[in-house]
């Protein structure tokens, strides 16, 4: 094993990102993927070595990992990728992290606890902004009420656009419908299924709920049963969606999501330069009890792929550097504890007010 980390699915946006982060940081890292002509256009371009495997190829990939205390997992959807992935890192003995958002990928990844377990290993998924920070402001909300029995968080970015991956993801499951946690299961609700206005740290915003991962991650970490995430999205974003509600089921055949997708990779991009250096997130967190005890915490935190970048990057590191000995299925905030987000520049924390549950200054639609 060797403290070069490996990151797999390197050319996808977000994973250069991370090997741009790891240059400037001066950390060791290894490429890999399945498309040839990228991967070794990379590898000429930051002088990297490399390598060309398919996930499909246990053998192959097994060879790879064996050489890796951790791997950085990039190449989306995880849904389809997260496993095999998975199984050949328990195979391995090989750490595995990865960056998605998808609440299926977690389930997913969450079912090898007790192989990862037994092999002395590490998973854990979620490694950026999905779901860092939602995910230590949980565990500080927990730890405010630890009665808790709901947990709303609410997010919202400004100068900042999707990436390729994000946007085919999000179109390949948005025929799924919207999803909260109640009572302890995951329930299926339409999409914008909930709307308010939140009071942000830098203004007020319309949201709606969306099926972050959250939904898993929180609730594995609290066991708060009853769980919400909203997004930010204006009035008439919310409305046109729930005005197409009954067209979801187009995007679930599959010759038009072939469409979607190819639409989707040639137009868009990913975030500018200027939007990953100048933008922000905001997030607002409330938990409350039965007996109306409440906490509202607030953060700020830089752009959501250039946060990422950095938040992945340094738990490869910790794992590397062997800062913990826990084992199987952890979330970040698990792993390295809440505190977490904090070590990283232009992360901000406001507030640990309890308040009452009716004086909190949400707007709900009507």
């Amino acid at each position: 094993m060797t403290e070069t980390i490996l990151i797999y699915g390197a050319n996808g946006y977000t994973g250069q990102l991370i090997c741009e982060e790891a240059i400037k940081q001066n950390i060791a890292f290894h490429i890999a993927g399945r498309n040839k002509e990228a991967i070794e256009q990379l590898a000429e371009k930051w002088k990297v070595p490399y390598s060309i495997v398919g996930l499909e190829n246990k053998e192959k990939l097994d060879t790879l990992l064996a050489s890796f205390t951790t791997v950085i997992h990039c190449a989306g959807p995880f849904t389809e990728t997260a496993e095999p992935m998975v199984q050949s890192c328990i195979r391995t003995k090989t750490n595995y992290i990865d960056i998605t958002g998808e609440i299926w990928a977690f389930e997913l990844v969450m079912k090898y606890h007790q192989q990862a377990v037994e092999a002395c290993i590490q998973l854990i998924s979620g490694a950026g902004f999905d779901v860092v920070p939602t995910d230590c402001l949980a565990a500080y909300l927990k730890e405010a009420v630890p009665t808790a029995t709901h947990l709303e968080m609410a997010f919202v970015g400004n100068k900042t656009s999707l990436s390729r991956g994000t946007a085919v993801t999000m179109a390949k499951n948005i025929s799924k419908g919207g999803f909260i946690r109640e009572d302890g299961k995951l329930k299926n609700v339409p999409l914008a299924y909930k709307s308010k206005e939140i009071a942000f740290p830098h203004r007020k915003q319309w949201t709606m709920t969306i099926p972050w991962g959250d939904l898993m991650t929180a609730y594995h970490q609290t066991s708060i049963p009853n769980i919400e995430i909203y997004s930010g999205a204006s009035k008439k974003m919310i409305k046109k969606l729930r005005r197409f509600r009954w067209l979801k089921f187009l995007l679930s055949i599959s010759w038009i999501q072939k469409i979607v997708r190819s639409k989707i990779e040639k137009s868009v991009k990913g975030p500018t330069s200027d939007q990953l250096s100048e933008g922000n997130t905001y997030i607002v967190g409330r938990a409350w009890d039965q007996e109306n005890n409440s906490a509202e915490l607030k953060m700020i935190t830089p752009e959501a792929y250039h946060l990422t970048a950095k938040t992945a990057l340094s738990a490869a590191i910790k794992l590397n550097r062997k800062e913990n000995d826990k084992k199987g299925y952890l979330t970040p905030a698990q792993a390295f504890g809440k505190e977490f987000i904090l070590e990283f520049e232009g992360v901000e924390l406001i507030g640990h007010k309890k308040t009452p549950v009716n004086q909190t200054g949400v707007n709900y639609q009507p």
